[in-house]
């Protein structure tokens, strides 16, 4: 525990209120998730994530909130994949123009069913990279 208590101490107060939002965001996406219907749930973050102004972020801003969900959800007692982490950075970069949420599957016989979520700029993944030994066709685009 001290050892999160330095690294706490040790960063800026901007990155920590990115982390308090992230984790905030993270935590009503997981209820939402566990609670609601999937298509009750669609709507509201719809509901709730659009955007009708957009305001372009520089890479190393959208890195940051990245760097902030990722943080975040390492830290909370709870287990937050892939899902809960594309929908927060969706959700916490709404104003960002050209981004999209992908789901896909693996595409392995050999394997078991895996689906995976992550979040694109241009056809860029800022989120929920994955090792070049797996490949995921996708299956949905959240825009």
């Amino acid at each position: 525990m001290s050892n999160y208590l330095k690294k706490w101490g040790s960063i800026s107060g901007s990155a920590k209120l990115k982390i308090l939002r992230a984790g905030m965001v993270l935590l009503f996406l997981k209820a939402g998730l566990t609670v609601l219907s999937f298509s009750t749930f669609r709507r509201l973050f719809y509901r709730f994530s659009r955007s009708e102004r957009y305001n372009e972020m520089t890479a190393e801003e959208i890195e940051e909130n990245v760097w902030a969900v990722n943080t975040a959800a390492n830290v909370l007692p709870i287990e937050l994949l892939c899902l809960p982490r594309a929908l927060a950075t969706k959700y916490l970069l709404r104003h960002v123009p050209a981004l999209s949420l992908e789901i896909g599957v693996e595409i392995n016989p050999a394997k078991a069913f895996e689906a995976h979520a992550w979040v694109e700029k241009e056809g860029e993944i800022i989120i929920g990279d994955w090792s070049d030994s797996v490949s995921y066709q996708r299956l949905w685009v959240w825009e």
